[in-house]
């Protein structure tokens, strides 16, 4: 975990309605932990995500949260364990989960039918508790006074899904401006600071574009501090709205400056066509930290898979692998 990065809180109210307690799961791909919502101000609540399930202390944090009160119903964003892994764990706390909690994930077989993934799906498959998620299913919570509706955001992973959270009830008295704007649970869409890792580029920026539509007033990410807010004058759009278009803008710049490089003549004597590697020394010249160099690698070749599939770019050596970055790239338009 990088050091200048923000110190949360475990537990952080968001809203009246809304609870962020921290996985406690620190680390160099989960930032400061993984973020779970808990949802609800009755007896009955709705937690997003699980955490990792390996650290005990998170879970004393969810009871201290709960006060009482119990989880029937879980929501996940993806299948990654960080996210997932805390399922059996609270399924076997009775107090802590209701009896008839009711696990929700969008299904997909070409992950979870993976041993590892199956192994933290077990316990509700047990119970016979697994449900899907449709994209636009809608939540019910506090009987109806909080509506949650999930959002298809593919990209990060092919299962990934996000949540709106809205107030569905006339303002109390007390109540902040803030509380009747649409949050957005973002899962690893986005993240509260820095960027995320991406699966499949195309279905990522889909998924930015259509999360921007929304014009979220806050983003309850995956990891890193909840965005809220206006801009510094109160104007809009929010911060949220910002950061969003800043997550696009980014992945625009960097699309263009592979363009650029790939519209030079290449490096190769007896070739045309561009490497991975060289293309992405020409974009991130300032990176000289190996592990953070195959990283940017990565990030090169979703681009140009990207391009690829939109006629900008074809590859003239098949290397036999997606990842193994023996083939070479050309341009072929801007």
């Amino acid at each position: 975990m990088q050091e200048n990065m923000s110190k949360l809180a475990p537990i952080e109210r968001v809203s009246q309605s809304i609870v962020r307690v921290l996985g406690l799961n620190p680390g160099p791909f989960t930032l400061q932990g993984t973020n779970t919502y808990v949802v609800g101000q009755g007896e009955r609540r709705t937690l997003v995500d699980t955490g990792d399930g390996a650290q005990p202390e998170y879970f004393e944090r969810l009871k201290e949260c709960l006060g009482g009160s119990r989880i029937d119903r879980i929501l996940l964003t993806h299948w990654h364990a960080d996210h997932i892994g805390g399922i059996n764990q609270l399924l076997s706390m009775p107090d802590v989960v209701a009896p008839d909690c009711a696990v929700y994930k969008n299904s997909c077989p070409e992950v979870d039918g993976r041993d590892s993934v199956a192994a933290m799906l077990s316990g509700a498959r047990a119970r016979g508790c697994l449900r899907g998620i449709a994209d636009g299913q809608v939540f019910d919570v506090d009987a109806g006074r909080v509506r949650m509706t999930a959002v298809y955001t593919p990209g990060h992973t092919d299962d990934h899904m996000g949540f709106v959270v809205q107030q569905n009830s006339p303002a109390t008295a007390g109540e902040e401006e803030e509380e009747r704007g649409v949050f957005l649970v973002t899962g690893d869409l986005v993240l509260g600071e820095g960027t995320t890792v991406v699966d499949d580029l195309s279905p990522y920026m889909r998924s930015l574009s259509r999360v921007l539509k929304l014009e979220p007033s806050m983003l309850l990410p995956g990891h890193g501090p909840v965005v809220r807010g206006s801009g510094t004058d109160g104007s809009k759009p929010s911060n949220a709205v910002r950061v969003i278009e800043g997550y696009i803008q980014h992945r625009l710049m960097r699309e263009s400056q592979i363009v650029d490089v790939l519209g030079r003549p290449s490096p190769s004597p007896d070739s045309n066509g561009w490497r991975v590697e060289d293309i992405t020394a020409a974009v991130y010249s300032s990176i000289t930290d190996p592990r953070v160099i195959v990283a940017a690698q990565h990030n090169t070749l979703l681009h140009l898979r990207k391009l690829q599939t939109e006629g900008v770019v074809r590859s003239t050596k098949d290397g036999g692998s997606r990842a193994d970055h023996k083939e070479l790239w050309e341009l072929i338009r801007k």
